[in-house]
């Protein structure tokens, strides 16, 4: 099954235009519509020389001239936080409730916006109940998601990627299943005698399966390092997550890829 509702967040800042080219590559090889959904920040956030009705009309306008030349299907959304008491977060959680999938940029801490939370990414994957597909907000990667890097660790976070990442997986033509342990050890990595990869060859991908030890490295950077030797288009991944001083976080691979990552990361929670 396709996804057939993709749900992408456009803004003013200068990430918007490769999350939404990644958002429509993927509707058009998933035949899915496409929804762009806009949030007017609350006034308190925006400086005094901007227009805010009109930079978002300026985006719905890009937003429709893109997906009309790429041939999608598309809606809008627009969301004004000052009127609906919604968030960015909020908003963007509560509309992806209902959809298949959400893309969002990765956060460039070097470029602050004051309209847009630095932790977007993680409220995202943590309150969305959907994938999160995260786009680097720099750097070169093939939009089209043919080699994919599937990190394995068992458990329902890991369980639950597979099956949201499931329809793109379907169109690779290079699935590699990577299964490490970290350096506080796994207890799915040895527990049982359950073979993922197993269960993924009833779907005839083209699969390459490795167990590997993290060692000195963290499980993130070792994630990153065989993106890198694999030339990996997509990195599919659970996210667990942590309590602390009563708020739950990601976990500390998560927080790690979204700091780091150097290709499209889907995550799921």
């Amino acid at each position: 099954m396709n996804l057939k509702d993709i749900l992408v967040h456009i803004d003013n800042r200068s990430t918007c235009p490769s999350r939404l080219e990644v958002a429509i590559r993927l509707a058009a090889q998933q035949q899915s519509l496409l929804t762009g959904i806009y949030i007017i920040p609350h006034p308190h956030f925006v400086a005094h020389q901007q227009n805010s009705q009109e930079l978002a009309v300026a985006a719905e306008q890009r937003f429709r001239q893109a997906t009309t030349e790429a041939g999608i299907s598309s809606e809008w959304i627009c969301i004004d936080s000052l009127k609906s008491t919604l968030n960015v977060p909020n908003a963007l959680n509560l509309h992806a409730h209902y959809r298949d999938l959400l893309v969002i940029s990765q956060t460039d801490t070097e470029a602050p916006d004051r309209t847009i939370p630095d932790n977007l990414p993680e409220k995202a994957v943590l309150g969305s109940g959907r994938p999160v597909l995260i786009v680097p907000y720099a750097g070169k990667y093939n939009h089209d998601f043919k080699r994919i890097l599937m990190a394995w660790r068992g458990g329902p976070e890991s369980a639950r990627a597979l099956h949201d990442a499931m329809p793109i997986l379907r169109t690779a033509s290079q699935v590699k299943v990577i299964t490490v342990q970290g350096r506080e050890g796994d207890e799915a990595y040895q527990s049982h005698e359950a073979d993922i990869c197993k269960h993924m060859t009833r779907y005839q991908l083209p699969l390459s399966c490795e167990k590997r030890v993290s060692g000195p490295l963290c499980v993130g950077d070792m994630l990153l390092n065989s993106c890198a030797d694999s030339g990996t288009d997509l990195l599919v991944m659970g996210a667990t997550s942590q309590s602390r001083r009563g708020y739950q976080i990601l976990g500390e691979t998560g927080q790690h890829l979204l700091k780091y990552m150097t290709a499209p990361v889907l995550m799921s929670h």
